[in-house]
């Protein structure tokens, strides 16, 4: 008897590695991939997966919001995490008797993941503890000190403290930094709730910029601002978003 396995993953190269890896076991088949937390939680509703390789950065809704949603359903799978979290928030899945997989992983370790949740699937998880755990996440992860960048099969981590500014690029991201642009997968509602708000402020519905790159704000037309940023570049500053973040200009 196989074991119906699905992966969420906002990367395709993660997507392809992972299924490349599965598909060397003839009692695992796969029976769904998402790309977004959305879509995860409904193809896991229809395809009724035993277990998960559930990604924790994605968009939309990330990996702990599915999670936190499992374990609550009625028969929820195993989920193996595929986390590019600090080695703290690791310790705390490996106290719960969680299973991970640390990005950028090899064959070894993801088999080492995989005979653990063979051993899992036919047991109910213990959801008390995993919703324990993922509250606990939750709330130490407030916001996150980097960006994981995927960049042709490869990824890479850009500090958020070397961010000037984020900008929307259709369906991506670009972030903008010292050093460099580089496009990532998401949106900015959901970079925005994920980034410090005392370094970060949103200040255009396509604009988050960090706090510490502004250098001058002048007074513009009907209430708006223009921000001049010390890169050289300058972004209109709404009142609906200024409305929103008065202590940046008292």
């Amino acid at each position: 008897m196989t074991i119906p396995v699905m992966i969420a993953d906002d990367e395709g190269p993660a997507r392809r590695k992972l299924a490349r890896f599965l598909g060397e076991h003839e009692d695992i088949t796969i029976v769904a991939e998402a790309s977004n937390g959305i879509d995860a939680l409904d193809l896991i509703a229809m395809t009724k997966p035993r277990l998960v390789f559930l990604d924790i950065h994605m968009p939309d809704l990330d990996g702990l919001g599915v999670a936190q949603a499992l374990v609550r359903a009625e028969e929820p799978p195993s989920i193996v995490f595929v986390t590019a979290f600090d080695q703290y928030a690791v310790k705390a899945f490996e106290v719960s008797a969680l299973d991970y997989l640390l990005k950028p992983y090899d064959k070894s370790r993801f088999e080492q993941a995989l005979d653990r949740a063979r051993r899992s699937v036919d047991s109910r998880p213990d959801t008390e503890t995993l919703a324990a755990t993922l509250a606990r996440i939750r709330n130490e992860e407030q916001y996150v000190r980097r960006l994981l960048i995927p960049n042709e099969g490869r990824s890479f981590f850009v500090a958020t403290r070397e961010i000037t500014r984020l900008e929307s690029d259709g369906n991506n991201v670009a972030v903008h930094t010292g050093r460099g642009t580089h496009s990532l997968r998401a949106t900015l509602e959901s970079l925005e709730t994920r980034l410090d708000p005392a370094q970060f402020a949103r200040v255009h519905r396509s604009h988050l910029v960090n706090i510490d790159e502004i250098a001058e704000i002048h007074p513009w037309f009907h209430g708006d601002y223009k921000i001049s940023m010390r890169d050289g570049s300058e972004i209109a500053w709404s009142r609906r978003y200024a409305a929103k973040r008065p202590d940046l200009l008292k």
